[in-house]
């Protein structure tokens, strides 16, 4: 047996230990080892060959305030000298702030929260609550969806080819349109459209058995991985209204968008739209420790002080995780980062747009606050994509691929081995102009690779 003391740490066999011990996500698995990252400060990072980056994706958009902040890490190790976690019948200090503090800043009369490790479980709890609540079984969930990658979650994912490998469980689910203005599935244009989409989810809904049979619809109110999709202005309160005439219940999905991500708290803020479930995760901690959650409004969580609550985790309100989550939603305030996502994201936005009129390859430009996607394309005119749709779950680079290596290559990582053809651009919100400056310069000279797949 190996000395569990002495195993080597030396580059190489680290490296073999990587090829040969790890499941990495959504990928073939690699025959050399990812860069190893070993420092982070802010919105930089450094390899282990101590080459410096630029984050200009919060890693999976998820590290909004920057990283290795000290006065997070002074609150994590403050935590953990008293209590690191407890068994969840039990309360501690960290999770009944936090959950004051969630209910305090998410919309109207979201209160009661079941938190999780991550992303995907909240949007696995809060399906379950959904179900439990209504006592229907089928959730209605919209094309080009990335919702987790558990059972419920990933079905829900419609249309990520991620999710093809998938055995359909958890829930009954039925697809529906996204409010995808650029390829409108409908082939209308907004707002002569007069929301066709919405439209067409309330026929859905009636077929599917109307407020007997369909409990909720869930969505990501800007679409994240899957291509950065802004709705139109009308499109939430239109579908609240759908929903409300059915007695079916909204889940926003704000895992990417929650937390400063689109210039506002949360994404659903823009529309003054409240959902009847919401999922948090990612800048919640912003990484500093796993915590993911799902918050309902207070009829719904209420209507659980007399029926059974069917649903638990072991590490349901994880007190180290609370403790980080408390004091980086108190950083959120004290350096206004929620203002600066505003501010800087339109000037990204604007210096994006820019990129458009130097670069033939992208299509459209898209995007809320420091959430901005370039949608790449083969010829403007007919919106042919860079890439195929499967391009993700197929072996071999693609132009995609080959802009992101070229961005890694310049000292940067974007959000560009996502499944659709769209590359993400979501900075820390503690970004500056002149850091925008820098990676735009970066994502300039790495796109010249999809201009060259461009055909007139």
């Amino acid at each position: 047996m190996t000395d569990l003391k002495n195993i080597s740490t030396v580059k190489e066999d680290l490296d073999q230990y990587e090829v040969d011990h790890i499941f990495h996500s959504w990928s073939y698995q690699p025959t050399e080892s990812p860069k190893r990252i070993v420092s982070a400060k802010g919105v930089r990072f450094r390899d282990e060959n101590g080459k410096q980056f630029l984050d200009f994706s919060s890693c999976f958009v998820s590290h909004n305030i920057g990283h290795q902040d000290q006065r997070v890490v002074d609150a994590i190790c403050e935590q953990a000298q008293t209590l690191c976690s407890f068994a969840p019948v039990f309360s501690t200090k960290p999770r009944a702030l936090l959950s004051k503090i969630l209910a305090d800043i998410t919309p109207g009369d979201l209160s009661r929260t079941f938190f999780t490790l991550g992303g995907t479980e909240a949007n696995e709890a809060a399906v379950k609550i959904c179900h439990q609540y209504t006592g229907r079984q089928k959730i209605l969930s919209r094309y080009r969806s990335y919702h987790g990658g558990t059972a419920a979650s990933m079905t829900l994912s419609v249309g990520d080819p991620r999710g093809w490998a998938q055995i359909p469980g958890g829930t009954q689910w039925v697809p529906v349109p996204q409010p995808y203005c650029y390829r409108c599935m409908f082939g209308h244009q907004y707002p002569e459209c007069d929301l066709r989409c919405v439209k067409y989810i309330d026929e859905v809904i009636e077929l599917e058995g109307g407020g007997e049979k369909v409990a909720g619809i869930i969505f990501e109110p800007v679409t994240g991985a899957n291509g950065i999709i802004v709705p139109p202005d009308t499109y939430f309160p239109t579908l609240r209204k759908v929903c409300d005439k059915w007695g079916v219940l909204m889940i926003a999905d704000e895992v990417m968008s929650g937390f400063g991500r689109t210039g506002k708290w949360f994404a659903m803020d823009h529309w003054d739209v409240v959902p009847d479930l919401m999922t948090l995760a990612k800048g919640i901690t912003c990484g500093y420790v796993p915590l993911g959650a799902a918050i309902a409004r207070k009829p719904i969580g209420d209507k659980f002080k007399e029926q059974f609550f069917s649903h638990g985790a072991t590490y349901a309100g994880h007190a180290l995780a609370c403790a980080a989550a408390v004091r980086v939603i108190q950083v959120y305030e004290e350096d206004a980062l929620i203002k600066n996502a505003e501010k800087m994201g339109n000037y990204l936005l604007a210096k994006s747009l820019e990129l458009k009129d130097r670069h033939p390859c992208i299509g459209d430009v898209r995007g809320l606050g420091l959430f901005v996607g370039l949608e790449l394309v083969k010829n403007r005119e007919t919106k042919e994509p860079l890439i195929p749709l499967n391009a993700k779950v197929i072996p071999g680079m693609n132009p995609k691929l080959e802009v992101a290596k070229k961005i890694m290559e310049l000292g940067m990582i974007a959000m560009a081995a996502n499944p659709s053809n769209v590359i993400a651009l979501a900075p820390p919100l503690i970004i500056t102009k002149s850091e925008i400056d820098e990676g735009i310069a970066i994502m300039d000279k790495a796109l010249e690779i999809a201009d060259s797949y461009v055909y007139q």
